[in-house]
């Protein structure tokens, strides 16, 4: 008798008892369909990054290092809050912890786009923007069932675009005056190998090996607005970047009674920094921005250290294996090193996450009723950001809550995800800008077996 230790395995082995057409229909895909979405998808993922690096929607906030970070959370995690250091179900992959790649005992690919409605308003305007990014591309492949899986996966790392402007009268009693604009753009992604071991009976170990790459802009420009000017200067920085990371995890689980199971999860970063360099250079451009009068390179391909926030997550979930799940994560993640491309000497601080986040799933074996075989999920979460775009030491907070479907395609290894999240971050009393956003995630999971025989009972 198969051991039983995900939600998949139960699923397999209720599925096989309950009706052979199960495995018939696991083995026999409709090929033509599930190729189609999955290279819909595949190209989606492939096409937005070329379209101004990594960038959802423009804010303010993104002044900060490399930029504002992502979470490495797939679709079904963000149904969640984004839990899932210590929760997995086999089906599929996690991302955020790589010691439970090991309970993917089959062979999964996942891919997922967002978009994003944000809405921004300080004291003196508002402003609303909308775009979209790709997700995650994550190919899980079992190198041995039960104990050693793999992952390849990309994913946007953070991303740069913000654009700001504020005059200056040169005196009191005349008209001219200085404009200042200050403008960042660009991000960078990540390419990740990862690992997840299964050593003795309950215990899992992984590590990621990460490889970022991108570009990032950020640009001061000044422009005299006095009658006969007809030119701007500008400070441009271009920071390139190129190096490895790793981190590694850890998870153990124990069976309680009745196939329910206690989860336990942590991760740490591992690399705090990352080899760069930088382009720096005065331009004088004509009134239009378009045309370089003269230019002055300050430095050409300088090497520099960037500063990474470093991040720990511990979590723990209680399931049902095949019915429910409730799980809770901290994320604590120290900034005290990046800098803050403010000028300010104001050290960055530890910014900290709270999650909570469910899943149920009625009754996985129904034929005659298509939504009990639906896997429906929920979470809230809480972030201290680091944050703090006035200066008067009030950090924003960001508050969100989400929810989704996971809809079964033909067996219990295909779904499409669909989460919805609706968020704030900021207050316009504490922060003097105020974000309010909504989010809308959509994901392919296929799975399928590789490289095994599979028997019948």
């Amino acid at each position: 008798m198969k051991k039983i230790t995900t939600f998949a395995d139960l699923k397999d082995i209720k599925g096989r008892n309950f009706n052979r057409m199960i495995y018939n229909q696991l083995t026999q895909l409709n090929n033509k369909v599930l190729a189609s979405l999955g290279l819909m998808l595949i190209l989606i993922a492939t096409c937005l990054p070329s379209t101004n690096a990594q960038t959802i929607v423009n804010s303010p906030l993104s002044y900060i290092g490399m930029g504002e970070l992502y979470t490495p959370e797939t679709p079904s995690n963000s149904m969640m809050g984004g839990i899932g250091v210590s929760n997995s179900n086999g089906i599929y992959s996690n991302q955020i912890n790589p010691a439970l790649l090991v309970r993917n005992h089959y062979t999964m690919f996942e891919a997922g786009v967002n978009v994003e409605l944000k809405d921004m308003q300080d004291y003196r305007q508002r402003q609303q923007v909308l775009g979209g990014n790709y997700q995650s591309v994550n190919l899980t492949v079992p190198v041995i069932p039960n104990r050693w899986t793999m992952s390849f996966g990309v994913r946007p790392y953070s991303s740069v675009n913000y654009e700001t402007r504020s005059y200056r009268r040169l005196n009191v009693l005349g008209v001219d005056s200085l404009l200042y604009t200050y403008k960042g753009d660009g991000g960078v992604s990540k390419l990740s190998i990862s690992n997840g071991v299964r050593i003795g009976k309950e215990l899992y170990v992984g590590l990621e090996m990460g490889f970022l790459f991108g570009v990032v802009n950020r640009n001061v420009g000044t422009q005299n607005l006095s009658d006969g000017q007809y030119y701007k200067i500008q400070l441009e920085n271009q920071s390139q970047y190129n190096d490895i990371t790793f981190k590694a995890g850890a998870a153990w689980r124990k069976v309680l009674k009745d196939d329910v199971v206690l989860n336990l999860g942590a991760t740490m970063d591992l690399s705090p920094t990352l080899n760069s360099k930088v382009l720096k250079r005065f331009v004088t451009y004509d009134l239009g921005g378009l045309n370089v009068i003269n230019s002055d390179t300050l430095a050409k391909a300088q090497s520099f250290t960037q500063q990474l926030p470093v991040s720990s997550r511990i979590g723990f979930s209680v399931e049902r294996l095949a019915h429910w799940m409730v799980g809770v994560d901290y994320v604590r993640t120290d900034w005290s090193k990046v800098d803050n491309n403010l000028g300010r000497s104001t050290t960055l601080p530890v910014s900290q996450q709270i999650s909570i986040g469910a899943e149920y799933t009625p009754d996985f074996e129904s034929i005659s009723n298509f939504f009990k075989r639906v896997t429906y999920r929920v979470g809230v979460s809480q972030t201290t950001t680091p944050y703090d775009f006035v200066g008067n030491g009030k950090y924003a907070k960001d508050q969100s809550v989400s929810f989704g479907v996971a809809l079964p395609l033909r067996n219990f290894l295909n779904y499409i995800n669909v989460s919805y999240q609706l968020g704030k971050r900021g207050s316009l009393a504490d922060n003097m800008l105020e974000e309010q956003y909504q989010r809308l995630v959509i994901g392919l999971t296929l799975g399928d077996i590789w490289f095994r025989k599979v028997k019948i009972d």
